[in-house]
C-alpha cells in the first residue's frame, strides 16, 4: 500500500460493515481528537452520521451500497463538495478530506479519513510553491540515474533549515542503501546496479508525497528529504519504505528478478546537527554501521546519543 498519510496527520477510521448496513467510528487518533475537539472514547462505535452535517449524512444514507458496490464509503464522501464535521463545540467546521481505503476482510472495509485544518492552508500552500520553485532553480541531475544529485540534495536541506527555524514546515532526511551492493555490482556489473538504484527511488517516488524530495547521494545511496513531518511520523514513513523496497524484487534484463534490501539512517533538520551536516551525519552513521547495516533503520541521533554512552563507559 501506499504512503497516503503520514503518522502525525489527523485521521479518523470508519468501517463499512456490509453485514450489518452501518457504518461506524472505529477510531479517533489524538490529531484528530485535538483537531475536532471530540474524544475517541466518546465517539468509538458511534455512526459517522453522529459528526456529520445532516446533509453528508443524507449523502451516506442514500448513496451507499452494502453490497460490494462502486458506491462505497470512499467513493461518496470523495464527491463531497465541501466536507465537514461537527466539533465538540456543535459547530461545523470545513476541513480539507483525503479518503484512504485501508486493509479490509470479509464484509469489513475500512477508511482512514484524513483531515486538514483549512485554516492556514493557503499560506501553507503558499510556502509549499516557494520552496518547490527553489528547488527546481537549483537542482541538477546526475547523469546515471537522472535523479538530483547530492549537491542539489544539500541545497535542499539547507533550504529546508530555513523554514524549519520559522516554524513553517518541518522536514526530515535519510539515507536509503543498497544491502549487499558490492556483492551484486560484482554479480551483475555496473549497469544493472544503477537500475537498481533508480528501481529503489522509483519506488520511493511513488509511495511518497509529491513535495518530497527523492534524490541520488552515490551508487548505492539514495537520499530522501521528507516534507512536513515530525520525527516519529518518518520513522514510521521510512519503516514502511524498507519493507516495501523488500516486497518489490528488481527485474533483471534476462527476464528474472533479484531480491532487495535496505538499510536507512535518518535525521531530523534542525536536529543536532547544523543543517549542512545533516546528510553527512546520515553517512557517517551508514558508514560506522559497516557491514552490519543489512535491512536496519537507525535514527542518527539515537546513535549518536548511544555513542556518547558508550563512550563515556
Amino acid at each position: 500500500m501506499m504512503l497516503s498519510h503520514r503518522g502525525d496527520d489527523a485521521v479518523i477510521t470508519v468501517c463499512q460493515n456490509n453485514g450489518d448496513k452501518s457504518i461506524e467510528i472505529s477510531d479517533i487518533n489524538k490529531q484528530a481528537e485535538e483537531l475536532v475537539g471530540l474524544s475517541n472514547k466518546k465517539l468509538k462505535g458511534k455512526p459517522l452520521s453522529k459528526i456529520l452535517p445532516k446533509r453528508i449524512g443524507e449523502m451516506l444514507e442514500e448513496y451507499v451500497e452494502f453490497d460490494d458496490g462502486a458506491n462505497d464509503v470512499g467513493s461518496v464522501l470523495g464527491r463531497v463538495q465541501s466536507f465537514s464535521v461537527i466539533g465538540g463545540d456543535g459547530k461545523e467546521t470545513s476541513y480539507r478530506l483525503k479518503v484512504v481505503r485501508a486493509d479490509s476482510k470479509d464484509d469489513i472495509i475500512v477508511f482512514k479519513l484524513v483531515l486538514h485544518d483549512k485554516t492556514g492552508i493557503k499560506k501553507n500552500e503558499a510556502v509549499r510553491k516557494v520552496i518547490q520553485d527553489n528547488f527546481k532553480g537549483h537542482e541538477s541531475l546526475d547523469p546515471d540515474t537522472g535523479l538530483p544529485d547530492k549537491a542539489s540534495l544539500a541545497k535542499d536541506i539547507e533550504l529546508m533549515g530555513y523554514y524549519n527555524n520559522k516554524g513553517d514546515v518541518k522536514s526530515s532526511f535519510a539515507i536509503i542503501q543498497i544491502d549487499h551492493y558490492d556483492e551484486l555490482f560484482a554479480q551483475y556489473g555496473r549497469t544493472v546496479c544503477h537500475g537498481i538504484l533508480k528501481h529503489a527511488a522509483q519506488i520511493c517516488r511513488q509511495s511518497l508525497r509529491p513535495d518530497d524530495v527523492v534524490g541520488s547521494v552515490s551508487s548505492k545511496r539514495v537520499g530522501v528529504l521528507l516534507m512536513d513531518t515530525t520525527t516519529e511520523a518518518a520513522r514510521m514513513t521510512f519503516n514502511r519504505l524498507r519493507w516495501q523496497i523488500a516486497a518489490n524484487p528488481f527485474t533483471l534484463p534476462d527476464k528474472s528478478s533479484v531480491g532487495l534490501s535496505v538499510s536507512i539512517t535518518f535525521a531530523r533538520v534542525g536536529g543536532r546537527a547544523s543543517d549542512k551536516s545533516v546528510m553527512d551525519g546520515c553517512i557517517e552513521t551508514m558508514d560506522e554501521m559497516g557491514a552490519s547495516a543489512v535491512n536496519v533503520l537507525t535514527d542518527v541521533e539515537d546513535a549518536h546519543n548511544k555513542k556518547k554512552l558508550a563512550d563515556k563507559d
